[in-house]
């Protein structure tokens, strides 16, 4: 991808956010004063490009965008139930069992789990967040590790998330004369 040229849908992870208290794993924290320096670094590489912004509802995600210069749009696509999720409370009782990580883990190996979609059902669902957008020009969808990981295990196999996806990384989608591409470390795959 040339983001000098190409039209293009990044979707990335927040930037490096506050802690989270122990006592609530799911807590609205905003960014660190590193996570908002890294984001503006990021905005002044995309600012001559960058047409929209869409993000998860919570802050981290919502300050992410803002902060790339463009007001977001609000998308649950992206995280407060995003994607994955059908039914929050079965959801739910996956998480407090296996873990953000078990569960990302699961749905990479195809696994079906309470509450969530597969898959084949989530990540139209994701590329959606973006692809709904496209006509406006390019654009950045701002979500969360436990929401792009697994779209990125299935679209281009476990050695994508053999790592913790970091702040602000994820994957591009081009939209190409052909049709959309996702597009990971030189890897591609047709939407």
């Amino acid at each position: 991808m040339n983001p000098a040229t190409d039209p293009f849908i990044l979707f990335i992870r927040h930037g490096e956010r506050l802690p989270l208290p122990a006592d609530d794993p799911f807590a609205d924290v905003g960014l660190t004063a590193r996570g908002y320096a890294e984001v503006a670094r990021l905005a002044d590489v995309l600012r001559p490009r960058l047409c929209w912004t869409a993000a998860s509802p919570f802050l981290r995600c919502r300050a992410t965008a803002h902060g790339l210069g463009k007001e977001p749009a609000v998308d649950t696509r992206l995280g407060l139930h995003g994607p994955w999720v059908v039914d929050p409370d079965l959801a739910a009782r996956e998480f407090a069992a296996r873990g953000t990580e078990g569960v990302m883990r699961a749905l990479v190996a195809g696994t079906r789990l309470g509450g969530m979609r597969s898959p084949e059902e989530a990540v139209p669902l994701l590329l959606s967040a973006g692809l709904d957008r496209a006509a406006a020009g390019s654009g950045v969808c701002v979500s969360h590790d436990a929401v792009l990981m697994p779209a990125m295990g299935w679209l281009f196999g476990e050695a994508a998330v053999e790592d913790w996806l970091a702040p602000l990384d994820g994957f591009a989608v081009e939209l190409r004369a052909n049709g959309p591409v996702v597009v990971w470390r030189g890897r591609e795959r047709r939407c």
